[in-house]
């Protein structure tokens, strides 16, 4: 097995581990990540961003509705499920999970 020499190993690259690792270094510290599975952790990849990507998709069906009286005409609205999963998957696979067409987070 290889040694490594560090100032700090930071176990999982979850939100606070990969912030943990940027401040040491900012010190001037040698770090090193581990982490099993993906840089993001449980909040990034399977919890918080995921669960908002599908929130903010819900939301829309009402705002189409109250669309008419800002002066919008629109047909219809179609909702896919498949086509939601695949924007939400390909947004988490992203080095910088965002929303798609990089629009603001709305809370």
């Amino acid at each position: 097995m290889a040694e490594h020499d560090v100032d700090l190993l930071v176990i999982g690259a979850g939100s606070g581990g990969v912030r943990a690792a940027r401040i040491a270094a900012g010190y001037g510290a040698s770090v090193m990540v581990a982490e099993e599975y993906r840089v993001g952790g449980t909040c990034v990849i399977r919890g918080c961003i995921p669960k908002k990507l599908l929130v903010y998709a819900s939301r829309f069906a009402e705002e189409f509705e109250d669309a008419a009286g800002y002066g919008w005409t629109l047909g219809e609205p179609v909702f896919d499920w498949s086509s939601l999963v695949a924007g939400k998957s390909r947004a988490l696979s992203s080095p910088t999970p965002r929303r798609s067409n990089a629009r603001a987070s709305r809370s």
